[in-house]
């Protein structure tokens, strides 16, 4: 079945992500003209989200995040700023070229907040391996990030997860 509408891809994602045993959220987005919250790995308290924003026709975007563990800030902040360059600069070019986009948020003293991942396609070219390669691609970049910040500063302490939780920590 050609996938031409939005209320199509909506259906199909859904049912491709329950076939697959995912635990599927709808989430109220007004700005969206779907948007679900999606256990990825199966099971894992992880989320991603996979929505369709209303100001983009046709385009769907699967997100995903992870904040940045206080005692890594902490750490990045006793970094020279030609340090912190350095650091993100690696990060950058280890990304370049993946499928998958992502955002750095630095605060004012540049030191890193939460980055985001997300790989966006269009509804012409949704399929079954679409969807999950957007989830395992910004899931392994979530993965990298971790474990780069972990192997420059340090397992953090991680406070207990809830059930639900949207973004880890790196």
């Amino acid at each position: 079945m050609e996938i031409t509408t939005v209320e199509q891809a909506k259906e199909q994602i859904k049912k491709w992500l329950v076939e697959n045993h995912h635990q599927v959220n709808e989430i109220k987005d007004d700005g969206s003209s779907f948007h679900f919250e999606v256990d990825y790995p199966v099971g894992s308290p992880k989320r991603q989200r996979v929505l369709q924003p209303k100001e983009y026709p046709g385009l769907i975007v699967v997100l995903n995040g992870v904040s940045i563990a206080n005692e890594h800030a902490e750490k990045i902040k006793t970094l020279t700023d030609e340090d912190k360059e350095k650091f993100y600069g690696a990060i950058r070019k280890d990304l370049l070229f993946l499928k998958n986009s992502y955002d750095i948020n630095l605060d004012d003293e540049n030191i890193a907040k939460t980055v985001q991942f997300s790989f966006e396609f269009y509804i012409d070219s949704l399929t079954k391996t679409s969807l999950f390669e957007g989830l395992l691609l910004n899931h392994r970049t979530l993965i990298y990030i971790v474990t780069k910040f972990n192997d420059k500063f340090g397992i953090p302490v991680m406070p207990n997860m809830t059930k639900g939780e949207t973004v880890g920590n790196a």
